[in-house]
């Protein structure tokens, strides 16, 4: 890694650690250059505004629950138990990064449009997930799908549907309790069980 490589990914580490402790709008680019020592000027090198370090946060975390879910499912057996890992891991994920997820601007992404592109490529990742939970019952002989990339995108609406329905509901705020999520992580659980049930032959 080049020095201007190093000093990207120390600006991004940064940030994040501001973002999570203090939340978005809480976070200012001078205080992140301050716990930097670098000058504003560098800063802005880099990052040209709040929103563009933002969006490069967010693609280090969510590259980082991919990678996660990616591994994890290696080791499923059943749908049942591939069903579990993903929900499980999206929860641990919100648990630990939820004060850096600002959920107004991504229920508004079309006036971001680099947060628009960000949460398209994780909704890409998610639909992958949901297809390699798919195929475990395809390869098992359990499932019946003639049209798997449909099917996985289906499914991906309807969780989706959950988690941006009682977020916005709830119009959550810094420091969201765990009951919360696992009531939200619960219900996604329980669609996609029934869901895949009406795929088996």
């Amino acid at each position: 890694m080049d020095q201007q490589d190093q000093k990207r990914e120390q600006i991004i580490d940064a940030a994040l650690k501001r973002f999570a402790h203090f939340g978005l709008n809480k976070t200012t680019m001078n205080e992140i250059a301050g716990d930097l020592n670098f000058s504003k000027a560098l800063l802005y090198y880099y990052f040209p505004d709040k929103l563009s370090l933002y969006a490069a946060v967010l693609e280090q975390v969510f590259a980082e629950i991919t990678e996660v879910i990616d591994k994890a499912l290696q080791d499923a057996k059943t749908p049942e138990s591939a069903i579990k890992i993903y929900i499980e891991a999206r929860k641990s994920f919100l648990e630990k990064y939820f004060p850096i997820l600002d959920f107004n601007k991504f229920l508004n992404a079309e006036k971001y449009q680099v947060l628009k592109k960000l949460l398209n490529k994780s909704n890409e990742s998610e639909i992958g997930h949901i297809k390699n939970i798919i195929q475990i019952g395809i390869n098992a002989g359990n499932y019946q799908v003639k049209d798997i990339e449909y099917i996985a995108k289906l499914l991906f609406d309807a969780i989706l549907g959950v988690r941006i329905i009682y977020i916005n509901t709830a119009q959550v705020q810094f420091g969201i309790d765990k009951d919360f999520l696992n009531m939200i992580s619960n219900r996604q659980k329980d669609i996609m069980s029934i869901f895949l049930k009406g795929l088996e032959k």
